[in-house]
């Protein structure tokens, strides 16, 4: 946690509210200093109340203002400003491409070791249990989401993607408690996303999200959360990474459902794979 709360506070700045991002920001603005600061003053300089402090120590160091500065003072040796972007002036494109797949990598194992495998377990088992699988997700997001309803189809699990921003809501409202909504969103702030969450609750539809953000509007709405990871490295590359751990994510689960289904599954998914096959032209 000491290495990597510095890391983990700049990357994850325009996630923070705004009280937060004040502290977040002076403790970045020079974290040696900070830890010189009694808590009046820096309550003083951020302009934040005492409680907020607490709440944020809390948070991000697991204890009170003394643990959090114990915190900042344990990554300083670790802690470098993080860069806009992975590529210097001087990089070869095929420099650029190697940083570019170390940073994804690092990302990847982010990613595996936020994860808890009793959480993956039970998401998994979510899936295999609900009559239908309703996935939304916009922008970005939208990538992960389709390319997962496609996973999804070709396990012969039934699934549906919806991404229009005006439909999500009411599709969701369709939904029932033998389905399950599962919701992508990097921010885990998306209105639409959230929107059609709502919705799915209010009928009583179990929720899984996959987010960047564990203390989003989405994450607190999901019954399971995903965490996907960045490696923290630029500020540039984390959406990129963030999508590429959210795809890790949708097909370790995919791989893993593969070896649970049962005969008919597997019939199914043969059955599927027949009819994708036949749009291929032959060679």
């Amino acid at each position: 946690m000491a290495k990597k709360l510095l890391s983990e506070l700049s990357s994850n700045l325009r996630f923070l509210s705004p009280v937060e991002r004040r502290i977040a920001q002076i403790i970045l603005n020079d974290p040696k200093k900070f830890t010189t600061y009694s808590m009046v003053e820096l309550s003083e300089i951020a302009e934040v109340s005492h409680g907020s402090i607490i709440n944020f120590s809390n948070k991000f160091a697991g204890g009170g203002f003394p643990m959090l500065k114990l915190k900042v003072a344990e990554g300083l040796s670790d802690y470098t400003e993080l860069p806009f972007s992975a590529a210097e002036k001087n990089d070869t494109v095929s420099r650029v491409l190697r940083k570019n797949i170390a940073d994804t990598l690092t990302a990847y194992n982010n990613t595996a070791n936020i994860n808890e495998e009793s959480t993956l377990e039970r998401v998994a088992e979510m899936i295999l249990s609900a009559k239908k699988v309703e996935l939304f997700g916009v922008f970005r997001s939208a990538v992960v989401a389709s390319n997962f309803h496609f996973e999804l189809l070709q396990l012969g699990i039934p699934a549906s993607f919806v991404t229009d921003v005006l439909s999500s809501a009411i599709s969701a409202s369709m939904l029932d408690p033998d389905c399950l909504a599962f919701a992508v969103s990097s921010s885990g702030k998306t209105k639409e996303v959230i929107d059609a969450v709502r919705t799915a609750k209010e009928k009583g539809v179990p929720v899984v999200s996959i987010t960047s953000n564990k203390n989003s509007p989405l994450a607190k709405l999901s019954d399971e959360v995903l965490i996907a990871a960045s490696s923290g490295k630029t500020i540039i590359g984390t959406p990129t990474e963030v999508q590429f751990s959210q795809m890790l994510l949708t097909d370790a689960l995919c791989t893993y459902l593969r070896a649970r289904i049962d005969t008919d599954g597997e019939k199914r998914y043969w059955a599927l794979r027949s009819i994708l096959n036949s749009h291929n032209v032959e060679d």
